[in-house]
């Protein structure tokens, strides 16, 4: 019984301080925004709840502010509030203007008469991603506005989430009547998706207004997630990739693909393995070097593997390598048989019987030196690294 009173008078607070319909939004302008235990200022952020202080700002209600110059507030007699969306930090900037509303606190449960406010999000007075001060003399403390960044242009069904620095994702989806705005359009049906996660959005015309649209080899970084869409990727390498097994191009390729695109990729599994898999290719291109690395051993297995490009016959190499210990095998008998020679060579006699030959005994000493120099040379032969089957 207790438990169930307990939540009615919760209850009760929380319908005490839903507004009215008739009752005028309250809005207020921020002064001040608690982001770090430094920001604004140490005391704020240890008066407001320290940690669980992050993200109240600190404002005074819009009629009162109007006249007010934000060099002379005193952040102490600002009021808090704190954001309404605990999953989502989108706090505001210095000077921008947001809806307020009452709601119970963590003493509502003992109290209903205690209550809170909570700001629900930045009025869009200037339509501006970037920030929307009503007073743009400053931003905070760190904050600096970019003329260069722009909106997004939004197709229709579009769902875009922009950063303030030129970042954002859009849910999208193919337009065809909109094929010569937008790169993923030229192919395809009305409504197929495609979503783009950008990070550095280039903006092409600077001196204008006119809302920004992803250019894929333009972006810092990007990442395309597609279903029939055709890209126009430009990467390092023209032409075929593989002139036997003939890939398409990336610029070619319309069905459901990932492409990361930046000046560096970077793949890092901290604890187990990086695994690629494919049902047809794996194309690894470069303009310099490719390097495999690994403490223990580099595996190759397959049922054949070629070193070396192909001829202009297209066919593959066709010298093969040989077997390290087949190939020392077969100088090890060779050197035995010229050793067993060159001492014979050495002790040879002519006739009268016993006369020494003494070329040919000169020539069979000098191979018996040979052939020991090949017995070490041998054994240097095989490779410590490279094995094959």
């Amino acid at each position: 019984m207790r438990i169930r009173e307990n939540l009615s008078t919760f209850s009760a607070g929380i319908s005490k301080f839903v507004s009215s319909p008739n009752i005028a939004p309250q809005i207020g302008k921020v002064f001040g925004v608690i982001t770090t235990e430094n920001t604004p200022t140490k005391e704020l952020f240890e008066k407001y709840g320290g940690y669980n202080a992050i993200g109240t700002i600190l404002y005074i209600d819009y009629n009162s502010s109007k006249n007010i110059n934000p060099k002379d507030i005193d952040l102490n007699k600002c009021k808090p509030a704190k954001p309404f969306h605990a999953s989502i930090q989108n706090y505001p900037l210095v000077g921008e203007l947001v809806y307020l509303i009452d709601g119970p606190s963590p003493f509502t449960f003992f109290n209903i008469f205690l209550s809170q406010k909570y700001y629900t999000g930045t009025i869009n007075i200037w339509n501006n991603n970037q920030q929307n001060s009503s007073n743009t003399s400053t931003l905070g403390e760190n904050f600096i506005e970019n003329k260069d960044i722009r909106r997004l242009i939004s197709f229709e069904g579009d769902r875009i989430y922009q950063g303030r620095k030129g970042n954002g994702i859009r849910f999208g989806s193919t337009v065809k009547s909109k094929s010569n705005i937008n790169e993923w359009s030229s192919i395809g049906k009305d409504g197929d998706p495609i979503t783009i996660i950008v990070n550095g959005y280039i903006t092409t015309n600077t001196g204008s207004l006119v809302p920004n649209v992803e250019e894929i080899n333009k972006e810092m970084s990007s990442i395309y997630m597609t279903s029939t869409q055709k890209l126009p990727l430009q990467t390092n390498k023209t032409g075929v990739l593989n002139n036997l097994t003939n890939p398409l191009n990336a610029p070619d390729y319309f069905n459901a693909q990932v492409i990361i695109n930046a000046d560096r990729v970077t793949l890092n599994s901290k604890k187990d393995e990086v695994m690629i898999f494919a049902t047809n290719n794996v194309e690894i291109n470069t303009k310099n070097v490719i390097n495999l690395n690994a403490d223990t051993r580099v595996h190759l297995n397959s049922n054949s593997i070629f070193l070396g490009p192909y001829d202009n016959s297209k066919t593959y190499p066709l010298q093969p390598v040989l077997l390290g210990y087949e190939t020392t095998n077969l100088f090890e008998h060779l050197q035995q048989t010229l050793t067993k020679l060159a001492s014979y060579l050495s002790s040879a006699v002519g006739v009268p019987k016993g006369s020494p030959m003494l070329g040919i005994n000169a020539a069979g000493k000098e191979l018996i030196k040979d052939a020991q120099r090949m017995c070490d040379l041998i054994e240097k032969i095989p490779s410590q690294k490279v094995f094959t089957s």
